[in-house]
């Protein structure tokens, strides 16, 4: 009686153990993109941003539809991921009440120490040097960009923080930031 006891504990030790194997790694079966909204972006900055798993990417461009904004979506298996906008604002304006507008950054979590920038998890708003400042239509502007991650299970402030300073370079770039 002893020893079946001890047959039924590991016999059912076993066939727990055997139910609660680790889970398979989701796979990509998509191309992580070399491009945000046009703009030249490593895939390494992407990827830590974009789901672990998925079947079909795509980047939807937005209109300007509001204060000259523009930008995109990134979409994996008709879900919107990642978003990304850059518009015109008005001179003195900072990160940090553009952050206001971004439900995933609070102003307090993390901000860069020249105060070009402020990010958190799943999000952030960076000022992008255009120099000299651009003439607009509404008089002189700056130029902001703003990162959104939809997706709550890739929350990573270091790779927002990378994302956000790579990007706001190569939007220093764009014909619409240079003045010759």
């Amino acid at each position: 009686m002893k020893h079946a006891k001890a047959l039924a504990v590991l016999a059912l030790a076993l066939a727990v153990s055997g139910c609660s194997q680790p889970e398979e790694e989701a796979v990509r079966a998509f191309e992580v993109p070399d491009s945000l909204c046009g703009t030249p972006v490593a895939p390494d900055l992407l990827s830590p941003l974009l789901p672990a798993g998925g079947e079909k990417i795509e980047v939807r461009q937005r209109d300007a539809a509001v204060r000259d904004a523009l930008g995109c979506s990134v979409v994996v298996d008709n879900t919107v991921v990642l978003s990304s906008s850059w518009g015109w604002e008005e001179i003195e304006t900072n990160p940090g009440r553009e952050a206001r507008e971004n439900p995933y950054v609070r102003r307090d979590k993390y901000e860069s120490k020249d105060g070009t920038y402020v990010y958190a998890e799943r999000g952030g708003v960076g000022k992008v040097t255009c120099e000299p400042v651009k003439q607009h239509r509404k008089g002189e502007m700056e130029l902001y960009l703003g990162i959104i991650v939809s997706d709550p299970g890739r929350p990573d402030a270091a790779a927002v923080e990378k994302l956000l300073k790579a990007y706001a370079k190569a939007l220093e770039k764009l014909p619409q930031c240079v003045q010759k």
